[in-house]
């Protein structure tokens, strides 16, 4: 899908009318991704059993109100400075709820260059020494961008102190945040298998991969 969707997406979860009267927690977010399962290259260095639309997901910005709020409220307990996410959904959920809870926002752009991939945060007058972050995601699968942007955090000095994501993969994803040592908040879960590309088990089975 066009990039279009995604700009639309960061402008609707701006504008989070506290009278939203749509029921979304009640549609389940994980529908909004439009899942596939079969056998599919997720260009982090992972192959994986199910593909997820992250530009559907925030096509229709409305529905992501009522999970952005939920978010931000589990977060807000940490005392949260600023909230990091991975360009480009990632971020937009992290400025969403960065907007709601008054802190920070600290995009983290990918350097593909870096193996594995690295992500760097804009400067910061004055430095981010001794912030709290949480770092955020639309979906966390193998962490891979979660992971880069809690190491670029804590390399100028400040301290990841919870993950957060709409979508949450299993079992990798709880693997990742019990890596991080920092509480992991999902407002939905999916089941799915991920493998290094060069020990990827359906790559092994001879089953070819999914064009999505």
């Amino acid at each position: 899908m066009p990039d279009t969707s995604r700009q639309a997406g960061l402008r609707g979860l701006l504008a989070m009318a506290p009278d939203a009267t749509i029921d979304a927690m009640a549609t389940g977010i994980a529908a909004l991704a439009n899942p596939q399962a079969g056998h599919f290259d997720l260009a982090t260095g992972y192959h994986g059993d199910l593909w997820l639309d992250l530009d559907a997901l925030f096509l229709r910005p409305a529905l992501l109100r009522p999970h952005v709020r939920w978010l931000a409220d589990q977060l807000r307990v940490h005392r949260i400075d600023a909230v990091c996410g991975p360009v480009e959904g990632g971020a937009f959920v992290a400025q969403a709820v960065a907007d709601m809870l008054d802190s920070a926002f600290l995009p983290g752009y990918r350097e593909p260059a870096k193996q594995p991939a690295g992500y760097h945060l804009p400067p910061v007058t004055g430095g981010i020494r001794g912030w709290r972050v949480a770092v955020t995601d639309d979906a966390v699968n193998a962490g891979t961008a979660v992971r880069a942007c809690a190491a670029e955090l804590r390399s100028q000095a400040a301290e990841p102190v919870a993950v957060g994501a709409l979508l949450a993969l299993a079992p990798a994803a709880p693997a990742v945040a019990a890596e991080l040592s920092v509480p992991f908040y999902p407002v939905d879960t999916m089941t799915s298998q991920v493998w290094p590309a060069d020990d990827c088990r359906l790559c092994a089975s001879g089953i070819p991969v999914t064009r999505p």
